[in-house]
């Protein structure tokens, strides 16, 4: 399956979580990218003697010459992950979605890195804010399982 076919993929719930082993080294990576770039911002500021929200800041990021080889690697990372039909919707705190058919929409499988398993879901206009849990059809709230 070439990438363009991947980018088109719909998941099951199971096949998102078969997916998670493959998937989840490269999440590890990209939250420790993250944390690099953190302390090479916070380590170009006390250098500068300049706080972390001066625009003067981003010169001497540059002047470090650090910064863009980290910046190269969380793009790296980001179309890693993509290449498995699933999207990185929070990089910096390792949120994958995997987009699926429920109801005639599309919605998102959604999970965050540290969590066992996908155990919930949102609408696309809804993210991250309007996660739900999957439910099972027989719960009494009355939800339906995303398949």
């Amino acid at each position: 399956m070439g990438t363009a076919d991947q980018s088109r993929r719909l998941f099951t719930v199971d096949e998102a979580n078969a997916l998670l082993p493959d998937i989840k080294p490269a999440v590890e990576e990209l939250l420790g990218t993250f944390k690099q770039i953190r302390a090479e911002i916070e380590a170009a500021a006390v250098q500068a003697n300049l706080p972390l929200g001066s625009p003067d800041l981003a010169r001497h990021l540059e002047a470090r010459a650090v910064a863009p080889r980290l910046f190269e690697r969380v793009k790296m990372l980001i179309e890693q992950i993509h290449s498995n039909g699933c999207l990185v919707n929070g990089p910096e705190v390792g949120l994958i979605d995997f987009p699926c058919l429920f109801n005639n929409e599309i919605v998102f499988l959604c999970w965050k890195y540290g969590e066992p398993g996908v155990a919930h879901w949102h609408r696309i206009p809804d993210g991250f804010a309007g996660r739900r849990p999957l439910l099972d059809a027989t719960s009494p709230e009355g939800g339906t399982r995303v398949h």
